[in-house]
């Protein structure tokens, strides 16, 4: 149900990047005038995105998680087998560290953590008062190893899943007092928890999905949609016949399901029954990724299978499954005084420069504050838009990532590039802070927006990656 994202292989070389260099124009409506940005710390803040607050350099041994927000404007991530806080002023502490390696860590309702922790074989849960290692409340051993995701709980139980990396998954519901195994399902995903405490999980192991393995070394596909009550009891089981792959939860009761081969989005309605399917209309395109999912809206990426691929932002109608709008990234531009260019002769008016255009394409699902802004990660950047899809404002970081085209005027031939721009999505924390991480490099902003709280924000649910919808 997590892993989303493709990495894009052609790199334009850093050599090139620093090269590109002197002037830099961004073509976008509400970024146009100079006098709306501001430079600090590597980044470029134009239009209505927030201060930036401080940037973290984590790259000398980079997080692989994404952080959990807690609830007095700090965060908490994994690092390997270490838990760290980042404060308000962007420093860094150790909390304490395991015996094995650490995922991502959830928070509930009061700020206790949750942590999953194992490598290849073993894994754990650990239930912490507060932040503090030294304070477990509960820790309950589990067969299988950790499949990447933080466990998710409702009000009484904690949901975590285990995998032998083969064909079997196992999903545990744990009492989230004691820690005692309450149930298990096998063949089956992480858990989903809706508001009124039931869960959706994937069940059926079929293999790896074709599309998704090539992308990223293997998704697992299952076979069906589960439905059970708080108690456990099944309630309904939904077989998709090309089998599913991801889901997200909706705030009504429905669920946003990403089929297994042609990757298409369909809408599960609270009874268990297809409402409607939706194909991106783009050339040859998939649903990436399971949705970000609003009260009216859900917004996922898109895969184009071309040399070149867009891969857009779609917001579609969750009632009707008809699109309302895409958002294809805004555009910068670079100039390069090039000395050594030849001129031809009498090309007095032509300039030795190189001009770079590069289109900063959406990489992930947004997260949404309570006016409807949307921040989402496209490449190089973090960009904000309304609810309409009209660009808001954006921070640049990497002017560089994204599909550039290098028109180099006389005798020379435009060249485009696609570089690597993934980025995981977004955090917006309770009071209003926007994160922006990609491993080396946490960035804060003051977007003075908090987050909604009636939506699920793909892949973990929550600021707190709870796994639930807001309560």
């Amino acid at each position: 149900m997590r892993r989303s994202f493709r990495s894009l292989t052609r790199v334009l070389p850093r050599a090139a990047t620093v090269a590109m260099l002197s002037a830099l124009a961004l073509t976008s409506a509400a970024c146009q005038e100079d006098s709306v940005c501001t430079d600090a710390g590597g980044v470029r803040v134009c239009g209505e995105i927030g201060t930036q607050l401080y940037n973290v350099n984590l790259s000398a041994n980079p997080i692989e998680w994404p952080p959990v927000a807690v609830q007095n404007g700090e965060l908490v991530v994994a690092r390997g087998q270490e838990l760290l806080r980042i404060g308000k002023n962007g420093s860094l502490t150790p909390i304490g560290s395991s015996n094995a390696a650490l995922t991502v860590p959830s928070a509930d309702e009061n700020g206790n953590l949750y942590l999953m922790a194992g490598g290849n074989a073993q894994a754990s849960v650990q239930a912490l008062s507060g932040s503090d290692m030294a304070k477990a409340r509960w820790t309950q051993q589990l067969s299988g190893a950790p499949v990447g995701t933080p466990p998710s709980m409702s009000a009484d139980t904690v949901y975590a899943a285990t995998t032998n990396w083969g064909s079997n998954a196992t999903l545990y519901a744990l009492d989230r007092q004691s820690g005692a195994i309450r149930f298990t399902r096998s063949d089956a995903s992480p858990a989903a928890v809706l508001a009124d405490g039931s869960i959706r999980y994937l069940s059926g192991s079929r293999g790896i999905d074709s599309m998704w393995g090539s992308q990223l070394g293997g998704q697992p596909l299952f076979g069906s949609l589960v439905a059970e009550d708080s108690s456990g009891k099944v309630l309904w089981t939904y077989a998709f016949p090309q089998g599913v792959v991801d889901f997200a939860p909706g705030p009504k009761g429905e669920t946003y399901a990403v089929t297994g081969g042609d990757h298409v989005l369909q809408r599960v309605s609270v009874a268990g029954q297809i409402d409607w399917t939706f194909k991106p209309d783009c050339t040859d395109c998939t649903v990436a990724a399971a949705p970000t999912v609003t009260r009216d809206v859900v917004y996922f990426p898109v895969w184009e299978k071309r040399v070149e691929p867009i891969d857009p932002l779609y917001a579609i109608d969750a009632a009707t499954g008809q699109k309302r709008w895409v958002f294809d990234g805004f555009s910068t531009k670079k100039t390069d005084f090039s000395p050594g260019k030849y001129l031809a002769p009498g090309s007095a008016g032509v300039q030795p420069i190189d001009t770079f255009s590069t289109l900063h394409h959406p990489a992930g699902r947004p997260v949404v504050a309570q006016d409807g802004t949307l921040f989402i990660s496209t490449d190089g950047a973090v960009t904000a838009l309304d609810r309409n899809g009209q660009l808001l404002g954006i921070a640049l970081y990497d002017a560089a990532a994204g599909e550039v085209s290098l028109n180099t005027g006389f005798m020379a031939t435009p060249t485009t590039w696609i570089m690597p721009g993934v980025r995981p999505s977004p955090v917006l924390s309770p009071e209003g802070t926007l994160y922006v991480w990609d491993g080396a490099t946490l960035r804060a902003f003051k977007a003075d927006k908090k987050a909604t709280n009636d939506a699920w924000v793909a892949p973990f649910g929550t600021t707190r990656n709870d796994g639930r919808l807001p309560q």
